[in-house]
């Protein structure tokens, strides 16, 4: 289910530098999950009334890069640049394609949102996502995305 706060006019043009902490969770076939956790530092923006970007620099893997998560209306779009460059967008219950870009060859996967849910106020927020990622018809895992905003 997704929440979001904010009343109208309440909150015009917010833009701040925001403390994160992140955790991301991938698991294949019921094997132990890998748990990335990690702070960050970034920025906080909204846009009008129904839309919220992050940006921030992360670390996974030892390799850095750049995330910009944008909300809008239930869907959330993901992009990541880096070693290996994604564009994602999710909407829970909803099907969608997924593009990555890796050592110069792309390919396409699609992902299926079990939850979405943010809520954002004037101290900051959360956002919490839980999909699965399919190449074709197989199962490539589970993952999790938190981050809670300061």
């Amino acid at each position: 289910m997704m929440s979001q706060h904010f009343e109208r006019g309440t909150v015009p043009n917010l833009r701040r530098r925001v403390s994160l902490e992140i955790s991301y969770t991938h698991s294949v076939n019921y094997e132990e999950p890998i748990i990335d956790e990690q702070d960050a530092t970034g920025s906080l923006f909204q846009v009008d009334n129904d839309t919220y970007i992050i940006a921030f620099d992360s670390e996974l893997n030892g390799k850095r890069q750049t995330n910009t998560l944008k909300l809008h209306e239930g869907v959330m779009s993901w992009v990541i640049i880096g070693d290996a460059h994604t564009r994602q967008t999710f909407k829970q219950g909803e099907w969608y394609s997924n593009q990555f870009f890796v050592d110069g060859a792309s390919f396409t996967c699609r992902n299926r949102t079990r939850r979405l849910d943010y809520h954002f106020n004037e101290e900051g927020g959360f956002i919490d996502i839980f999909y699965e990622l399919y190449s074709g018809e197989t199962h490539l895992g589970y993952y999790s995305l938190e981050v809670y905003i300061h």
